[in-house]
């Protein structure tokens, strides 16, 4: 019983020793870390390679309005708009084809239908886009009126 008791002691005190040793590791690599980071912001090759710079949001909504008033130009091109226009028409003629054949094959068909669907709802997405444009014209070329 003495026996145990001595070993039970021994391992309570090697057990100490061990989490008392984990601690300062733990404290050292929170220092290390403390340390490198300070080291990145000094202004070497990565400084504020973790702090990154705040957008302005003046600067996105600019940015935006930009991107959205280039898109409408270039989805009122009427060049743009002939090509879809070709495109639906071969992929219509090339699924009635399909259909013509003694076998259609129907992974072709699908696949084929599911283009046409992308093209034609693209189509329609940018004629919108074309209409809500004149409208706006119309609407400020009236102001300019008055």
């Amino acid at each position: 019983m003495e026996n145990m008791d001595s070993r039970m002691q021994a391992f309570e005190e090697s057990t100490g020793v061990n989490i008392s040793e984990i601690e300062e590791n733990e404290n050292e690599l929170a220092a290390f870390e403390d340390q490198i980071e300070k080291d990145r912001n000094e202004g070497l090759f990565f400084k504020n390679l973790t702090q990154g710079k705040p957008i302005k949001k003046l600067d996105a909504t600019e940015e935006i309005k930009k991107i959205k008033e280039l898109t409408k130009k270039s989805a009122g091109s009427e060049i743009r708009r002939n090509i879809y226009l070709v495109l639906i028409g071969l992929l219509l003629i090339e699924i009635v084809d399909s259909f013509i054949t003694s076998t259609p094959d129907w992974r072709k068909v699908a696949f084929l239908g599911v283009i046409l669907v992308g093209l034609v709802t693209q189509f329609i997405y940018e004629q919108k886009m074309l209409s809500e444009k004149e409208i706006a014209e119309e609407k400020k070329t009236e102001e300019e009126r008055r």
